[in-house]
């Protein structure tokens, strides 16, 4: 995960507990929750993405939280691994969930590790899984108001309608205290899929604002001072092409299994989107690699 993301999700958490708790573990009104700063276990000093101490009138749980953008063949055999050493570092029963937070073609997510000889299945650890996209009406309505930075992850039309909706959802966020920090991380998660400068335009009205947030990215900062202004066109059009080229990769990974650099090399080439479209929809009638990789030379040798 890019890094400037992974600390503005973890910063996001830190400040804006409880969605991130009602997504895994539902509505739980009677209980208290506080952050367990920088969680480490011994693998070696593996340090975890996020972890909550939940408690309720009965009982501590300590809530783990791995975010995803993609999903990653040994991920189950890693989740039950930091699930066991966490419990024994800290004593306290612990709950690992996997928040998946960027859109993707999944036909199946594993929710567990298992441990089998001779087809035979001797062991299952299970643990939640996250699909954050199912949340996206949620969020939209408000019930979920503290995610809505993350539309732009969640959201299958990377334009400027996920941003206007985002933008005002934190802009009339009850908490003022809450605005500025919200705001940053949502800037630098849409970075993901719009040019910095149209961005940076979008946002020009609350430019103020993002002068008040503790995580300010150093290129919002420079575009702040010299007041950098594009075409919205441009932002959104790179915003589209490379959410078709993620969709096209994860469409043929997730029916032919391991795709090869050239394929994604082939696609980087392409420019026009609605060549981009239609490769997406031939992707999911193709019957082959070999295929799709010879409809990638067409368009090569008619570009």
């Amino acid at each position: 995960m890019h890094h400037y993301i992974d600390r503005s999700l973890k910063a996001l958490a830190r400040r804006y507990p409880v969605d991130f708790i009602r997504v895994v573990l539902g509505s739980y009104p009677a209980v208290t929750c506080r952050t367990v700063h920088n969680p480490e276990i011994n693998l070696p000093e593996r340090r975890l993405d996020f972890v909550y101490e939940v408690e309720d009138s009965e009982s501590i749980i300590l809530l783990h939280l791995e975010f995803q953008m993609r999903h990653e063949p040994d991920l189950p055999r890693r989740i039950f691994e930091y699930n066991a050493l966490l419990t024994a570092v800290y004593g306290v029963p612990a709950v690992s969930a996997v928040l998946y937070l960027e859109r993707r073609e999944y036909k199946t997510l594993p929710a567990k590790y298992t441990v089998a000889l001779a087809e035979k299945r001797l062991h299952t650890f299970t643990y939640p899984v996250i699909r954050l996209w199912d949340y996206e009406e949620a969020i939209l309505k408000g019930e979920l108001r503290g995610l809505a930075p993350l539309l732009p992850l969640l959201a299958a039309e990377k334009d400027e309608t996920v941003l206007a909706d985002m933008r005002e959802l934190i802009l009339t966020a009850p908490d003022d205290r809450w605005r500025p920090e919200a705001l940053s991380v949502a800037v630098t998660v849409a970075e993901r899929y719009f040019d910095r400068d149209f961005l940076l335009r979008f946002f020009k009205e609350e430019i103020a604002m993002l002068r008040e947030a503790s995580i300010v990215q150093d290129w919002i900062r420079e575009g702040m001072e010299k007041g950098m202004e594009k075409g919205m066109e441009k932002g959104m059009e790179k915003g589209r092409r490379d959410s078709l080229r993620e969709a096209i990769l994860d469409v043929l990974s997730e029916r032919f299994g391991v795709v090869g650099p050239e394929v994604a090399r082939k696609l980087e080439a392409v420019e026009e989107v609605a060549v981009l479209m239609s490769l997406h929809r031939r992707s999911l009638k193709v019957s082959s690699l070999a295929e799709f990789g010879a409809l990638l030379d067409e368009v090569k040798v008619q570009g």
